[in-house]
């Protein structure tokens, strides 16, 4: 079994018990404030990993629940068994699985999974992205008549007024702002052209990690603010076609607090 076969059967058992318990479930556990977990979560998160244990044994695994090396030297699978817990909790139709494979630090394969539409998005490095088989591709919109999407980290609460002062920068520049709750699926419909640009601070290596691949491998483009190639560890993540993520990225910088990101 090849590595794109690996990923995909291991993101189809974990969307198989997300889809499944969809509904289900409305109490959770607290990592944070604002930062729910759920038995879903550890459940599709141990499936995944069997996945990849039964296939690749030796290979690294940084998951977001239970955690792993972030040294990427060598073979290392990304895993995110449940991205958007807090619409999961909710019942709002917005959520994904997502497993990478990054090969020295390097992105090469990504599968991002919405088990509620049935919505497989897959990407290799150097063979393109899909979407239920089909290609996929990033728009071609101008900033001006672009949708962008965003979401807000989880000290919110602390920074909440300079996260909208930034939204609000941004609003004046787009056609459309949505802030729909699952960083995975966020860039997986930039890379198949629901979505135009996207920006977050603060996501895991788990949020970014399969849906970079993605949207590179669609024609895309992520940087940090400085335009230098994102890696899953940045603090800011800019997203966006060619045609507007440059312009998007200059919006934001003109809107980033002194010393953001680094001094978040």
């Amino acid at each position: 079994m090849d590595d794109l076969a690996v990923a995909l059967e291991a993101a189809r058992t974990g969307a198989a018990i997300v889809g499944a318990a969809f509904g289900t479930i409305q109490t959770a556990e607290f990592k944070g404030v604002v930062d729910p977990v759920t038995a879903i979560d550890h459940e599709s998160e141990r499936a995944v990993l069997a996945v990849l244990e039964a296939h690749r044994p030796d290979d690294a695994v940084l998951a977001e629940e239970g955690g792993g090396s972030r040294d990427l030297s060598g073979r290392h699978w990304i895993v995110d068994p449940l991205d958007g817990t807090v619409n999961f909790l909710h019942g709002i139709p917005q959520v994904s699985v997502a497993v990478g494979l990054y090969e020295d630090g390097k992105p090469r394969i990504g599968v991002v999974i919405d088990p509620i539409r049935a919505e497989e998005f897959v990407a290799q490095h150097g063979s393109g992205a899909t979407l239920n088989d089909a290609p996929i591709s990033v728009s071609s919109k101008a900033l001006a008549d672009g949708v962008v999407a965003t979401g807000f980290p989880y000290d919110r609460r602390d920074r909440g007024a300079i996260y909208a002062a930034i939204v609000g920068t941004v609003l004046e520049q787009v056609r459309g702002i949505r802030r729909f709750g699952s960083a995975a699926l966020d860039l997986a419909w930039l890379a198949c052209g629901r979505l135009d640009g996207y920006w977050e601070f603060g996501l895991g290596p788990w949020d970014i990690g399969a849906a970079m691949v993605l949207v590179q491998e669609a024609g895309g483009i992520v940087t940090d603010h400085l335009g230098t190639p994102s890696t899953i560890f940045d603090q800011l993540f800019i997203a966006g076609a060619p045609a507007l993520q440059a312009d998007l990225r200059a919006v934001l910088v003109k809107a980033l607090p002194e010393g953001w990101p680094e001094n978040r």
